[in-house]
């Protein structure tokens, strides 16, 4: 793992993490969820996401997701309608972030496009598909055509990769998906109790002040997970990549 690729991985959090919102909370989404048929937004949000994993028990999706609460997975993975088994549920919400990048992506030329995708590319390539079956369920999902619908997937399967990453990391240090979610370094609402009802849990909730070292260990570990695959990009490569990232993400209303 190089010091640049680390520099690199650690900056680009935000932007990977922010690139989504474009369609993935929005109310177009989420109208789009109901008009297939589902419940809400939020089933679509959840069951879209884990589809990739196919038909399996909820159990199966709620581990592959783990922040969420396993029991509003469940009551939204077993309610689909028969129409739309969790599979199809995923590739709508792929046809949606298609429709999204080719509307919103163009206007960056593809002198911009091309090398973002082709160097996410490269770096989702290098990651082990063990990584977590979110991300190698969506890094498997066939590529559109449109060179803005291939860039709107790309950012989508980077965010999964660092959630797989980031999974890993917390397992590994020795806290639950809660915890961390409870002791996340992020400014309210994205933390602590308030976040953890947002993602489906009910409390009371444990005191998060004790799980914090242990919760800045994992984000360092999650770091060091992505900085791996990053690791197959020259420096230049690196630099540019979070260049393109970072530029076209702060371009986006979002």
């Amino acid at each position: 793992m190089r010091p640049d690729s680390l520099a690199a991985v650690v900056d680009l959090k935000r932007p990977i993490q922010q690139w989504t919102r474009g369609w993935m909370l929005t109310k177009a989404t989420d109208d789009k969820g109901v008009e297939l048929g589902l419940e809400s937004g939020r089933q679509f949000w959840i069951c879209g996401r884990a589809g990739v994993i196919g038909d399996g028990d909820a159990s199966v999706a709620a581990a592959a997701l783990a922040f969420l609460d396993p029991d509003e997975v469940r009551r939204y993975w077993e309610s689909l309608p028969p129409h739309l088994p969790p599979r199809a549920v995923a590739e709508a919400y792929a046809e949606r972030i298609f429709e999204w990048g080719e509307r919103e992506l163009p206007r960056f030329g593809e002198a911009t496009l091309r090398p973002l995708e082709d160097l996410s590319r490269r770096v989702i390539g290098a990651a082990p598909c063990s990584l977590g079956v979110l991300f190698a369920g969506w890094r498997a999902m066939p590529k559109p055509a449109g060179l803005g619908a291939q860039v709107a997937l790309s950012t989508h399967v980077l965010r999964e990769m660092r959630g797989a990453a980031h999974i890993a990391a917390v397992n590994a240090v020795g806290i639950t998906p809660l915890q961390a979610v409870l002791a996340s370094p992020a400014p309210p609402p994205r933390s602590g109790p308030e976040w953890a009802e947002h993602l489906g849990w009910t409390g009371p909730f444990e005191d998060p002040g004790a799980l914090r070292a242990a919760r800045d260990q994992a984000e360092d570990l999650t770091n060091e997970i992505m900085a791996r695959s990053f690791d197959v990009l020259s420096p230049d490569e690196v630099a540019e990549l979070a260049r393109l990232l970072a530029g076209t993400r702060d371009a986006i209303d979002m």
